[in-house]
């Protein structure tokens, strides 16, 4: 059993966080797939999020389901491959979502979407009008992949938002959350040219 999967950890550590959301285009060795979220309640006064924290999954091995988007919580916990998108689905459909209200939710991820996970987010949210997504992303997972190419459309196509992430949300995610015992965000060499050359990978897929 995997506690982590059930329930979203708070934070992360700042070597974690480097080490995974470093945005060099092409890396070896991050098998994680780290997620960081928030959810918003639109409209909603206080401005507070509803709900934040961090999923960490795999990339490999791909887990397979012919039931998409209804994976439970229970089934994520005795897959232990379980990825950081499906995760997130689990968790939030275990929660009591208002079907009056509308949510707005943000991703942070380390790596963009395997276009299984694409395909069972792009449904989940043909499903649930009510739930808007923003996604961030610090790198593209085989973007020259045409399958993995066609999963990022198909989320831009179900009106999820995908971009990749600047210095800005970097520094964003590092004072949410991760717990920097009030170090600033140093960023690594590179960063502001490996989101250049991503960001035009990206506009052309989604082109």
């Amino acid at each position: 059993m995997n506690p982590q999967i059930r329930n979203p950890m708070e934070w992360m550590d700042p070597q974690t966080f480097d080490y995974n959301f470093e945005n060099e285009p092409i890396l070896y060795g991050r098998s994680y797939t780290w997620l960081c979220y928030e959810v918003k309640i639109k409209k909603d006064p206080s401005k507070l999020p509803w709900d934040t924290g961090v999923f960490q999954g795999q990339v490999r091995p791909k887990l397979q389901s012919n039931r998409r988007y209804e994976l439970s919580s229970w089934e994520c916990r005795k897959h232990t491959h379980c990825h950081a998108e499906r995760c997130f689905l689990s968790w939030f459909r275990d929660n009591p979502l208002s079907p009056k209200k509308n949510y707005q939710v943000t991703w942070y991820t380390s790596w963009s979407p395997c276009p299984e996970c694409a395909g069972e987010v792009a449904e989940f949210l043909a499903r649930y009008s009510n739930v808007q997504l923003t996604i961030y992303t610090a790198r593209l997972y085989y973007f020259w992949d045409t399958d993995y190419q066609e999963g990022l459309r198909s989320l831009s196509e179900e009106g999820a938002s995908v971009e990749i992430m600047g210095y800005e949300d970097f520094k964003y995610c590092w004072e949410n959350f991760v717990c920097d015992d009030g170090e600033p965000f140093k960023p690594w060499k590179g960063i502001n040219t490996n989101f250049r050359f991503l960001e035009r990978r990206l506009r052309k897929i989604l082109q």
